[in-house]
């Protein structure tokens, strides 16, 4: 069982033939996990905080039509938060949020599961990241519950940093690196690693990462686009090359990586209780061929337009 935890938002899309129309689209990083998840069949539940207005329900229709879990979401009165796109010739992505006083910031100690019923759930990992650890209050409930549970199952956190919304650059390097000490697993963007240390493009980011390692078993994947991922691991680095495609947009791929590689581990049950010893007895050549084939579904994705994360069979067709 993979706990996902985080914002499901609606995503506003520019149409890029009709300046100025939009279509509604269910979306946010961790919702996306979440669907990606499902459409993998993995065991999961997805934690949320869902508003009772009209994309709430737009919101609940997409996930629970594609076999997300949402037992233990929270339903509350506070708006939807949306999130403006506008895609590019490339497909890459420009976003703009509306986010005060909406629904997926608001989590309490209150309404987070406490360890006891963690473990009744058979949890093996909480997978979080991108706006829901980075947007108050809820952060700091999310943070704090992580924190405590981060001996029993594995912590996964995608930084997925959304400069967008005018973040102070020193305040989220801190929150990033807070974060980062009691999180096992930490996937991070070229892009994310840039903004938050002020690097120019194509900076050597290694120094960083391994201070984020330090002496311990934590696994860094470090993607960047069309080149692959760099696997950082025990002072050893190991490049995973991308599959060629053609881009249609990258909406989602990075979630849809980061769904496909905790999918793989706990089948081969490299998650849940003593993280880090779990992760120091997985073979690098075994943990390669989960990033390849998490890489060859974010590529997929990637050959769609919006969030459509492929299954395991359509994942089998092409490795």
């Amino acid at each position: 069982m993979i706990l996902v935890i985080g914002e499901a938002l609606i995503d506003l899309i520019e149409s890029r033939e009709t300046k100025g129309q939009f279509q509604a689209v269910v979306g946010g990083a961790n919702a996306n996990v979440a669907l990606a998840l499902a459409r993998r069949g993995s065991n999961h539940q997805f934690l949320a905080r869902i508003s009772s207005d009209r994309f709430g329900g737009l919101i609940k229709e997409r996930l629970t039509s594609n076999n997300v879990s949402l037992d233990h979401i929270i339903n509350t009165d506070e708006p939807t938060t949306l999130a403006v796109i506008s895609v590019n010739a490339q497909g890459s992505p420009t976003y703009n949020f509306y986010t005060n006083g909406t629904a997926d910031w608001g989590w309490t100690k209150e309404e987070l599961p406490t360890k006891e019923q963690v473990k009744a759930l058979n949890a093996k990992a909480i997978s979080f990241g991108c706006l829901t650890m980075a947007m108050e209050p809820g952060n700091h409930a999310i943070e704090a519950w992580a924190k405590e549970l981060q001996n029993e199952l594995t912590i996964s956190h995608d930084i997925n940093i959304r400069a967008a919304l005018g973040f102070d650059r020193t305040k989220e390097r801190e929150r990033v690196e807070r974060v980062n000490s009691f999180s096992h697993i930490i996937k991070a963007s070229d892009e994310d690693i840039e903004w938050l240390y002020d690097l120019a493009p194509d900076s050597d980011v290694t120094p960083i990462i391994n201070n984020w390692i330090k002496d311990s078993n934590k696994i860094v994947l470090l993607t960047r686009g069309s080149q692959g991922t760099r696997i950082y691991r025990n002072n050893e680095t190991v490049d995973v090359p991308a599959r060629k495609i053609t881009v249609v947009d990258t909406v989602g791929a990075g979630d849809t990586f980061i769904a496909h590689l905790l999918g793989q581990l706990e089948e081969n049950n490299y998650l849940g209780e003593n993280p880090l010893d779990k992760l120091a007895s997985l073979p690098t050549e075994q943990l390669a061929q989960f990033v390849k084939t998490a890489g060859i579904a974010a590529s997929i994705t990637c050959e769609r337009a919006g969030c459509e994360p492929p299954t395991l069979e359509e994942i089998k067709a092409l490795s």
